[in-house]
């Protein structure tokens, strides 16, 4: 028998501000939405230790495990700011299953971790159920997660997430470097916007010149303020993957995410190669025309930073480009082809970017 000590008052967990009870709550409120996400493979486990998953009923022969993780950086910031997380979650699993995707296989199970300083329930679960929606749209079970109350370290309303995603891909269909090829052309996808990178920038931007991002909104677009702009959802593109016909061959996918079209592209494809990106073949978003004039940056800074209107790049033989460009059409996803392969000279970098300033 525990006996209190009765010469000072009991500081309970609750009273230092960790309240284990209201996340208890929650997550019997969202029961059924989070269960609506799982899978063949996901074991029925609710509520225990750890997830329970059984590869072999996803249907795979030889399956190779992938795994990936991130967060959405600073634009949840501006998610605070604006206490508009609707679409917040959607980023944190977009930038964790488009990674997986980019080696050429399926998300399956995800997992999110939530750090607060003090738990509101409402807040909580709209960020909860926009992650339940990116896994809905990803296909990809939410099999657990943790939700910490960390009083005293996160300030006022701050708190910040991170996403883990586990997928898997046939041994023969996993995408390596090595398979890109001279003379490969290159398909870009449309990008929803800046996605979740480059914020801090941005956040920065808009206090400089004093931007009202409630009421002001772009003159490009009218119809939103420019805080919905700023915070639209990053596009999921797992269907690329998860609809194609088993006869279309990719050679590689990137996804541009930090490091922009600069860094990000060459992670794809060996040494001995350059990437040549043509941007007279599409209009630039004129978003990312607006950040580069009011941040007084140069091309080079731009393309560094953010991916200029391309969420993805595909490495495909010609003799497959006209039925990839009809197999994301079918897929809405707007395609087009932007470049190709060259071997690098010594003399070459392995990304060029041409004809950028007609953009």
């Amino acid at each position: 028998m525990i006996k209190k000590n009765n010469k000072s008052k009991s500081i309970t967990y609750k009273e230092s501000g960790v309240d284990i009870d209201k996340f208890e709550k929650i997550l019997h409120d969202l029961k059924d939405e989070i269960l609506s996400t799982h899978n063949d493979g996901v074991i029925d486990n609710f509520g225990s230790f750890s997830s329970i998953l059984d590869i072999n009923k996803l249907g795979y022969n030889n399956p190779l495990l992938l795994s990936s993780t991130d967060g959405v950086g600073t634009k949840l910031k501006l998610a605070i700011e604006t206490q508009n997380f609707d679409n917040i979650g959607i980023d944190l699993v977009a930038m964790c299953v488009n990674d997986i995707l980019s080696q050429g296989g399926l998300p399956h199970f995800f997992l999110d971790y939530i750090a607060v300083g003090q738990l509101e329930e409402k807040q909580i679960k709209a960020i909860i159920k926009s992650i339940i929606k990116g896994c809905i749209i990803s296909n990809c079970a939410l099999v657990g997660g943790e939700t910490a109350e960390m009083p005293g370290h996160y300030l006022k309303n701050n708190f910040d997430i991170a996403g883990f995603a586990i997928g898997a891909v046939e041994r023969d269909d996993i995408l390596m470097p090595s398979l890109v090829k001279e003379e490969d052309l290159v398909i870009a996808i449309e990008s929803n916007g800046i996605h979740s990178n480059g914020y801090s920038l941005i956040r920065k931007l808009i206090d400089n010149h004093s931007i009202d991002i409630i009421n002001e909104k772009f003159d490009f677009n009218n119809d939103k303020n420019i805080a919905e702009t700023l915070l639209k959802p990053t596009f999921i593109y797992t269907d690329l993957i998860r609809k194609k016909p088993q006869n279309l061959k990719l050679n590689g996918i990137s996804h541009i995410t930090g490091g922009g079209l600069i860094e990000n592209p060459r992670r794809s494809y060996g040494n001995d190669l350059s990437l040549v990106l043509d941007c007279s073949t599409f209009n630039m978003n004129p978003l990312f025309l607006w950040i580069k004039e009011k941040a007084n940056l140069d091309w080079f800074e731009l393309f560094k930073t953010f991916n200029c209107g391309i969420g993805l790049l595909i490495y495909v033989d010609k003799k497959n480009s006209l039925d990839l460009l009809n197999h994301l059409k079918n897929l809405n996803f707007n395609s087009w082809i932007v470049g190709e392969m060259q071997k690098k000279n010594k003399n070459q970098n392995s990304i060029q970017i041409l004809n950028y300033e007609k953009s």
